[in-house]
């Protein structure tokens, strides 16, 4: 029995498709993120410890925050991978865990080519100048040509790749599974003018790509992370812009969030708010996904 959900990502149904008239409707005694930004973990146990479901975003569900919420049945993962999920310590305390199966890689995959295209030829920056009544043309780069790698090769990483064919650009795949004719991460990073980042967060890929491995960066390269921060090391990363050793990097992901920090002082950056999945098409399908799973179950 549903005794009370707990809706902890930090919007849900602002696109007012009658989601929440749908759980009064069957009765279901619901609470909603009251910060609308990620929750940290004692955040997490203050608003959901009396719930017996949670519909999740990329708060932290580990050992100590599970073991609190004693009333726990089901997580409904609201978004792509499920990483931040203790499943065993789930399993353990018998808790269901439902991993969301619309799948993100048009929203991910449309985002990660407008990052780059935005940052080769300097769009925000042009339209940053000229509402200052900047008039100054900065010279930019095409994509074509250019040699991507693609770091993860999971439904995103494949849908970047479908992408940017069309773009004529050589694509380099780097990846943990067996995937044909990947590449060193080493070779990668060292032969790519552009890195793009699709892969999930494990102690594996803690700190992928760190100071070892960012300093065989091509001078000109960009970097787009629409991932996960814990990938990158990103006092690194930020040094490396700072002192324009690469072109530049659009950043939609961070390890505490909203962000507020130095990165927002580059010109070379750009920053969006964790919107990899926020499409409204995606969005919906999700929350109605959620909606349907929740009541169901």
């Amino acid at each position: 029995m549903i005794k009370e959900l707990f809706i902890a990502t930090s919007t849900f149904d602002t696109e007012n498709q009658g989601f929440l008239k749908v759980l009064k409707k069957n009765k279901v005694k619901f609470n909603l993120n009251p910060l609308k930004r990620k929750l940290n973990s004692k955040e997490l146990i203050r608003y959901s410890e009396n719930a017996t479901h949670i519909i999740a975003g990329t708060e932290l569900y580990d050992k100590e925050i599970l073991s609190k919420l004693k009333n726990l049945k089901m997580i409904f993962r609201l978004g792509s991978g499920i990483d931040n999920i203790n499943l065993g310590i789930a399993k353990i305390k018998k808790i269901k865990v439902i991993k969301s199966k619309v799948t993100l890689e048009k929203a991910v995959g449309e985002l990660t080519v407008g990052l780059i295209i935005n940052l080769l030829r300097k769009i925000s920056l042009h339209d940053q100048n000229l509402k200052k009544n900047i008039w100054k043309k900065q010279m930019g780069n095409l994509l074509f040509g250019k040699t991507v790698g693609i770091v993860g090769y999971g439904k995103i990483g494949r849908y970047v790749e479908k992408i940017l064919k069309n773009f004529g650009v050589k694509i380099l795949i780097n990846d943990t599974k067996k995937v044909k004719d990947k590449i060193s991460l080493k070779n990668l990073i060292s032969n790519s003018d552009i890195i793009t980042l699709h892969t999930n967060y494990n102690n594996e890929n803690l700190n992928l790509l760190n100071k070892n491995n960012l300093k065989f960066l091509k001078k000109n390269s960009i970097i787009i992370n629409t991932s996960r921060p814990e990938i990158i090391d990103y006092n690194y990363l930020y040094k490396i812009l700072k002192l324009k050793r690469i072109k530049g990097a659009a950043l939609d992901v961070f390890n505490k969030e909203p962000y507020e920090g130095k990165f927002q002082l580059l010109d070379n950056t750009i920053l969006t708010p964790h919107i990899g999945s926020y499409a409204k098409e995606i969005r919906v399908a999700m929350e109605n996904e959620a909606i349907n799973s929740i009541i169901k179950n």
